[in-house]
C-alpha cells in the first residue's frame, strides 16, 4: 500500500516530514511517482527506516562523536552494566527513549516525595532493623527451654533438652529458607 510522504511522517511518529525528504534527497528512502505525486510503500517502512537510521548512526563520524561524548572508563562501566535482554542491533525509537526517559523522572519525583514525607527508608537501615528483630527472636526461643523448666518443675532433664532441639531445629529451617507447610 502507497501513502504520501506526509503520512508516511505520521506513520514513523514525525509531526512534520521535514527528515522524510532529506532520506528521499540522499536516496536512502525510495519514492514511487503515481499521479504526478511522490509516494512511499507502506509495508515495511518501520523496518526500513529503522535500518536507515541505524545506518547513519554506525559510520565512523558518529562513532567518534559517541566516543568522545563518553570517557572510555565510564563506557566500560555503563556498557557491562546494562542488560536490557533486547535485541543488541535495535535502536531504540525517539519517541519510545523519550517517555522511558519521562517515566523515570516521574519514577525519581516519586521516590524523592516519599523520602521526604518519611514513607522511604534506606536499605541499610531496613536490613539493620531486621537483623536486630531477628537477633531478638532467636534470643527469645532458645530461652523457651529453661523458662519451661522453671514454670514446670517436673519436666525432666531430657524433655527439656528435647524442647531445645526442637527449637534449634526449627531455627536452623528458618534460616536455612525450608521452611514447609
Amino acid at each position: 500500500m502507497l501513502v504520501t510522504i506526509k503520512e508516511a511522517a505520521l506513520v514513523l511518529g514525525y509531526k512534520s516530514p521535514g527528515s522524510l525528504y532529506r532520506k528521499i534527497d540522499s536516496k536512502e528512502l525510495p519514492v514511487v511517482e503515481r499521479d504526478g505525486q511522490r509516494m512511499i510503500e507502506r509495508d515495511g517502512l518501520e523496518d526500513l527506516w529503522r535500518s536507515i537510521n541505524r545506518n547513519r548512526l554506525d559510520t565512523p563520524k558518529a562513532a567518534s562523536r559517541k566516543a568522545r561524548q563518553v570517557p572510555p572508563a565510564v563506557a566500560d562501566r555503563v556498557v557491562s552494566s546494562v542488560d536490557d535482554g533486547g535485541d543488541d542491533d535495535e535502536i531504540p525509537d525517539y519517541n519510545e527513549s523519550r517517555a522511558r526517559s519521562e517515566y523515570e523522572k516521574a519514577n525519581l519525583l516519586e521516590l524523592n516525595r516519599k523520602k521526604e514525607e518519611g514513607q522511604l527508608l534506606r536499605r541499610e537501615d531496613v536490613e539493620q532493623a531486621w537483623a536486630s528483630a531477628v537477633n531478638i527472636t532467636r534470643t527469645k526461643m532458645l530461652g523457651v527451654p529453661s523458662r519451661a523448666k522453671q514454670q514446670i518443675p517436673h519436666l525432666t532433664p531430657d524433655e527439656v533438652e528435647l524442647i531445645r532441639d526442637l527449637i534449634r531445629e526449627a531455627l536452623d529451617e528458618l534460616a536455612a529458607g525450608e521452611v514447609t507447610a
